[in-house]
């Protein structure tokens, strides 16, 4: 019978990092987005791996969890390694699919994963760098946020984002705002699961990779 080699950790040794950085594995709903948006900011001792979403699987919490099991059966994960499921609640809120979504977070939770929700999409995160809350709001679901942000920069290609639009300091702004749009304590069931008004919880995220220097200025 062969033997099984042992599992490694998911990142090579000699690619000038840490030997063992910080690991955080994101699985997300977005196809573009968070992947570029996460790769703008690279650190020695911190690895953010953003798994891919294939084709046709975005809008699948399900799958999205599902993934973020398959690589942590895949490689070598240590205790202090943080596995996030970057979901949206876009049309999941909705009477007849609440169900889907809560059985994946439970799902994910039972594991140990953490959730970044935003209510309706990731481009909401996005927008918060960018400006608060303010009447100019009326948005019914991911489409209209992605108009505002053109609005307020003059562009937005989710499939193109510009590093430039979200330096350091906006990226802390956005924690901020974040945090503003929950600092009312939430009502109803559901609160508990996802933001139940416009908001993003990627703010959590955030603040834990702000706690091991993720957001800390290199320059």
């Amino acid at each position: 019978m062969p033997l099984i080699p042992p599992r490694t950790r998911p990142f090579p040794r000699d690619t000038g990092l840490f030997r063992n950085p910080r690991l955080f594995v994101l699985a997300s709903e977005d196809r573009y987005a968070a992947e570029q948006y996460f790769g703008f900011f690279r650190r020695k001792n911190i690895h953010v791996e953003v798994l891919e979403t294939p084709e046709g699987e975005g809008a699948d919490a399900a799958k999205v969890v599902a993934r973020l099991v398959a690589y942590a059966e895949k490689y070598q994960i240590n205790e202090e390694d943080q596995f996030w499921a970057l979901l949206d609640t876009d049309h999941w809120i909705e009477e007849g699919h609440r169900k889907t979504l809560i059985q994946a977070i439970t799902d994910a939770r039972l594991r140990g994963f953490s959730m970044a929700i935003s209510n309706p999409c990731f481009d909401f995160w996005l927008l918060l760098h960018h400006e608060g809350p303010n009447q100019a709001w009326a948005f019914t679901g991911c489409k209209d946020v992605g108009a505002r942000i053109r609005e307020v920069l003059g562009e937005f290609n989710k499939t193109n984002l510009k590093a430039d639009h979200y330096p350091l300091d906006k990226v802390r702004s956005a924690i901020a705002r974040a945090k503003l749009l929950e600092s009312t304590p939430p009502e109803g069931a559901a609160a508990d699961f996802w933001p139940e008004q416009l908001g993003s919880r990627v703010y959590r995220l955030m603040d834990e990779l702000s706690a091991v220097g993720f957001l800390a200025d290199t320059r």
